[in-house]
């Protein structure tokens, strides 16, 4: 609905109503300094998708991330190195909810756990500061490894015939490396 300013100064009651009631409406003002009044129902959707979408674009930005064509290897563990690397300049709010930036030890700690890794994750950023490794087998399980700045690393694992397991291991490439050929043996 479009209404002029003096419409909506007379009858503000209704055109605040009318908002609420879930339809906007738009104030025509001069030099196209437009406004549009909408319930705070509807402002906090919109707000929750941008937010969405502000860390959709942070995670494809991450997934896109490629070792460049004069490389001589794109492997998987490149390609994974080149992610982090994406994942190590993410500012501030990169999830679109005041998310944190990813502090250096943390970068140096799984870059080294990526080196060393027998089968080799998807890897992804998460909101509390922590990068979460994601493994998946034949038999259709999957498994996910959360590695902070602490000395454990968190492994939940879905397995396809709905059981599910969360354990604390050491966060070392031994121990992953073991947890992760059980998880695939």
């Amino acid at each position: 609905m479009i209404a002029k300013q003096i419409e909506i100064r007379d009858n503000i009651k209704k055109y605040f109503d009318i908002a609420y009631e879930g339809e906007a409406v738009i104030v025509p003002r001069v030099h196209n300094r437009n406004v549009v009044i909408i319930s705070e129902d509807e402002y906090s959707r919109l707000n929750q998708a941008s937010r969405v979408n502000s860390y959709a674009r942070s995670l494809a930005e991450i997934s896109s991330a490629r070792i460049s064509d004069n490389a001589p290897s794109t492997s998987v563990r490149n390609d994974n190195l080149e992610k982090l690397k994406s994942i190590s300049r993410l500012q501030q709010g990169w999830n679109g909810n005041d998310a944190p930036p990813f502090p250096d030890s943390l970068i140096c700690k799984v870059r080294d756990l990526i080196d060393r890794l027998s089968i080799q994750p998807e890897i992804f950023p998460t909101a509390l500061c922590s990068i979460q490794l994601e493994f998946d087998n034949s038999r259709r399980d999957h498994m996910e490894i959360e590695i902070d700045e602490s000395d454990t690393a968190e492994v939940f694992v879905s397995q396809y015939n709905g059981e599910e397991f969360f354990e604390t291991v050491p966060a070392t490439y031994e121990s992953l490396n073991s947890r992760i050929g059980a998880f695939y043996g």
